[in-house]
């Protein structure tokens, strides 16, 4: 794929993730698939491509210590990992809920993108305009994240998001628990494909979108926003454990 092909590739979210065994590689590329610990996830899980970074694991191979392949995400489940790998039915986590990412076909970087210096990575949120055009792992870290301005903010407003709920089968960034249901926050440009009336809803659940402009733009205005859609929903924020 030729990194000039997709116009809107500074609008498109990615989320690397570390591959540390081929038997991962094997299933997201043949089985079109990726798990990822709920209780290790990166407080932001969805994203609209999931890229590799493969680990010395992989040492012997060119792909060791590189991000070379990235796919897009279709569909995003909760499951155990006794359900996901049944064959493991006896291991100490079966128990455990993973994220399962579900993925379209595995494409190979121009350039892949290697790590000269650091030699501990874990999860990176980026955009696919930084992973097309990086010459070095570093270069995917975005020098401050809207995503994490609105986090804390909120927080600083006594709120209490919660991370990576499912609506759908699709990730919402932020939800916030108010007293007639939840709000859920998108942190991202609008998807082209989900139009103003297919956007997922559920009972006793509204979704706002926050691009991540407007954010950086407005971060005030968009807490005003967030204040009035959890008025419609019954006033006032539950600062409670989430019973999930």
């Amino acid at each position: 794929m030729s990194r000039y092909l997709d116009p809107d590739a500074h609008r498109r979210t990615v989320l690397v993730a570390v591959l540390n065994n081929a038997d991962d590689l094997r299933r997201a590329a043949s089985e079109g698939w990726y798990r990822i610990p709920q209780r290790s996830a990166p407080p932001r899980v969805g994203a609209d491509y999931l890229a590799f970074y493969q680990t010395n694991a992989f040492a012997g191979q060119p792909e060791a210590q590189t991000v070379t392949y990235y796919a897009a995400t279709r569909r995003y489940r909760l499951m155990t990992r006794r359900e996901l790998l049944p064959d493991q039915a006896d291991h100490p986590r079966a128990d455990d809920y993973y994220f399962r990412i579900e993925l379209g076909p595995l494409l190979r970087l121009e350039a892949p993108v290697p790590s000269a210096t650091l030699r501990r990575v874990t999860f990176i949120a980026t955009t696919l305009e930084r992973l097309l055009r990086a010459a070095d792992v570093r270069d995917l870290y975005l020098p401050e994240d809207p995503f994490q301005r609105l986090w804390q903010a909120l927080r600083d407003n006594r709120l209490r998001p919660l991370k990576n709920r499912l609506l759908d089968d699709r990730p919402l960034d932020i939800t916030l628990r108010a007293r007639g249901g939840y709000l859920g926050i998108l942190c991202h440009d609008a998807d082209p494909t989900m139009t103003q009336e297919t956007r997922p809803r559920r009972e006793r659940w509204e979704v706002l979108r926050l691009p991540p402009a407007q954010i950086e733009r407005d971060l005030d205005g968009c807490l005003r926003r967030v204040g009035a859609a959890l008025l419609q929903l019954g006033g006032s924020v539950l600062n409670q454990p989430d019973p999930t």
